[in-house]
Formats: structure tokens, C-alpha cells, sequence
């Protein structure tokens, strides 16, 4: 897949832009706070529906706007299809494919498909659980688009019941009668999410650890494991209806505690994939080189993945990466994406990208391309 046109309006700091591009390797350089990163987030966000920055979706309209637009036209195996997002303040954000407002924003997931690397990355292995659950269910929508409604529905599930507990808090006799019926859909949607998630990390674990390797320059083991609803037991080994039978028994053991805190305490969003280096967990056992080796091998991974899939190639973006590599890593991370479809470099320094044959470079200059 690659990108033939990227269109913005009112994005960030886009007034107006068409952009048409090519296939093959494109450099955007500017100096910082020209535009460089914003353009790149607009893609990333058409294919995943969030931004790779922190912040509500609101942040991503132009400060003297109350709307913004993002479109791009993609090109895959000779078939163009055009996806396009309108971001309001004042009301329902709307998104379209090829002309035509989809109901869900969910219904745009996998017709633009893109990896991105940028420095937040790091955070998938110094940071906290949230940052990692985010990564595992960001990869699994991209692979399997129909997850990305089953983890919305997980939590509009969770936020009724939260409710449901927080009122009961402290009240003598509460009125529980709704609170098996959330359980049930709890438990339902839930077990299918921490199925996908274990399901997703058998299939990164081997990439991950030729990624590392190559990267670090060491045969040191890295391993993933999800910490999830059963704490003696080797999550791994369950199917989805065990993982379902050990969710319900959590919640049965948790209940009074739950009500004491008006707060739901088991399920998948307090799952923890850790990542262990040699044994130990790589969150405070990696070096700052192991673990950028770590970051980028992750997100290696979840490429190969979804280009083994009828996807083909992601677009990739590499925002600002170069600055916070040592040149090894540099290198070998440039060899490892140039035979994708295309890829999407952005750099404060021209002269400190790698010396490759570039499809196109531009210059970002106050929300303009020139």
C-alpha cells in the first residue's frame, strides 16, 4: 500500500494542503514546529483512528478553526480507495469512504494501513501497562479490523458498570440486579480481547527477537507475556472459553472489594504485557540502546506482520527517529523498511538522514510544502 494524495484543512497547523506523492521513500525536513510531525499524525490517525501523540482529537484542530479535515488517497495492488476524517468542537466528528459518511469511525479501520515510529516509542518499554495495552490493541485492530469495535464496546461495557458500582458505594442494600447482566458482557467481550491480545504476542515474539538481535547486535532473549485475569495459571495455555471461566471467578472473588472502591478491578484493562531481556523485565533491566532496540523491534514486527497479511505493505513512518538513534541503529533500522512499498521520514536535519535514493524530498515550512 502506499499513498497517492494526503489533503488536510485546518490540521494542526495545515491551513491547506494537497500533497500528492509517489511510492517508493519520502523525506520531509524542516525545522521543528514547521509542520513535520503534524502531517505525518495526520496520516497515522486515517489509518488508526487515534494520534501517536498524548492529547484528545480536539488538540489536532487548528486553534482558530472549529473543524478540520484529513483525506488521503490510497493506492493498493491498482485499487484506489479515498478515506477522509471531519473533526468537529461542536459536534459528532464524522468520516467518509470514497464520498460516503460511514456510521462508525471503526468502518475505516484497515483501508489505510501504517506503522509508525517516532520517539514517544520508548514508552512501550520504560513506561507504564496503559502505554503497552495501547500498543497491543492499536496492532490488533490494524491486523483484524473488527477488533478495533470489540475493545469500544469493552468499554462502554466497563463505563456502565463503573457506574453501576460507584453508585452502590457505601449505600446499605444496594440494588444490584443489573450488575450479573454487566458481568456477563464483561465477561463475553473480554475474554475475546485477552485471547486476541495472547494471540498477538505468540505472533510478535519471534519477529520481535530477529528485530532485536539484529538491532542490538546481541543474541540476548526477549520475551513477551500478558499478565492478565488468572494469577496462577500460564495464560498462554488457555482457550477463550477458560479465559472467560477464570474472568467471571475474578470477578465473583472481587465483588465486595469492587463495591468498597466503586471500581472495576479485574479484566482486560488492567492486563500488563511484560517484556523481559535475559530474564529480567526490560522496563528496568535495558539500557537506553537495548531499549529503543526493543521499541523499534516491536513495531518491526507488527510490520511484518500485516504485510504477511492481504493488507500487503503498511506505509511507514519514521518521525523523527534518526535524532534519538546512534548511527548503528540508524543504519540498520534504514535497511530493515526501504523494501516497503513506501515510507515517510521526517528530520530537523537533511544532512542527518540516510544517503538513499529518496522517491521525493520536501521541505516543511510553516504548515506548507514547498
Amino acid at each position: 500500500m502506499w499513498l497517492a494524495e494526503i489533503q488536510l484543512a485546518d490540521f494542526r497547523n495545515y491551513r491547506q494542503l494537497s500533497l500528492k506523492l509517489e511510492s517508493g521513500s519520502h523525506l520531509f525536513h524542516g525545522e521543528n514546529g514547521e509542520g513535520k510531525t503534524n502531517l505525518v499524525e495526520a496520516v497515522g490517525f486515517l489509518a488508526n483512528l487515534e494520534s501517536h501523540r498524548q492529547g484528545h482529537l480536539n488538540t489536532l484542530i487548528n486553534s482558530e478553526s472549529n473543524t478540520a479535515t484529513a483525506a488521503t488517497r490510497a493506492n493498493h495492488k491498482g485499487r484506489e480507495v479515498l478515506v477522509a476524517a471531519e473533526l468537529n468542537t461542536g459536534s459528532a466528528n464524522r468520516y467518509f469512504l470514497n464520498g460516503k459518511q460511514q456510521k462508525r469511525a471503526t468502518d475505516l479501520m484497515g483501508y489505510v494501513s501504517a506503522v509508525v515510529f517516532a520517539p514517544e516509542d520508548l514508552d512501550l518499554v520504560r513506561r507504564d501497562p496503559s502505554d503497552r495495552r495501547a500498543f497491543l490493541d492499536a496492532s490488533m485492530a490494524m491486523l483484524k479490523p473488527r477488533l478495533a469495535g470489540l475493545r469500544l464496546d469493552y468499554e462502554r461495557v466497563l463505563k456502565q458498570r463503573n457506574a453501576l458500582l460507584k453508585s452502590a458505594r457505601g449505600v446499605k442494600n444496594p440494588d444490584l440486579g443489573t450488575l450479573d447482566i454487566w458481568d456477563d458482557r464483561l465477561v463475553e467481550l473480554g475474554s475475546q480481547i485477552t485471547a486476541a491480545r495472547l494471540d498477538l504476542i505468540s505472533q510478535l515474539e519471534p519477529s520481535l527477537q530477529k528485530f532485536y538481535s539484529a538491532l542490538s547486535a546481541t543474541d540476548e532473549a526477549i520475551s513477551l507475556s500478558l499478565v492478565s485475569i488468572s494469577d496462577d495459571e500460564d495464560s498462554e495455555a488457555l482457550d477463550q472459553a477458560h479465559l472467560a471461566d477464570q474472568l467471571r471467578q475474578r470477578l465473583l472473588a472481587t465483588r465486595d472489594r469492587e463495591l468498597e472502591r466503586g471500581i472495576t478491578l479485574v479484566g482486560p484493562h488492567r492486563d500488563e504485557l511484560h517484556i523481559q531481556k535475559a530474564g529480567m523485565p526490560a522496563r528496568t533491566h535495558a539500557s537506553q540502546g537495548e531499549a529503543w532496540s526493543i521499541a523499534l523491534g516491536l513495531k518491526l514486527a507488527l510490520a511484518e506482520l500485516i504485510r504477511q497479511g492481504p493488507a500487503g505493505d503498511p506505509v511507514l513512518i519514521l518521525d523523527d527517529v534518526f535524532a534519538v538513534l546512534d548511527p548503528g541503529r540508524r543504519k540498520r533500522l534504514i535497511d530493515f523498511v526501504q523494501g516497503f512499498e513506501q515510507v515517510l521520514v521526517t528530520a530537523a536535519d537533511r544532512e542527518s538522514t540516510p544517503d538513499i535514493s529518496w522517491s521525493g524530498i520536501h521541505e516543511v515550512v510553516g504548515g506548507e510544502i514547498r
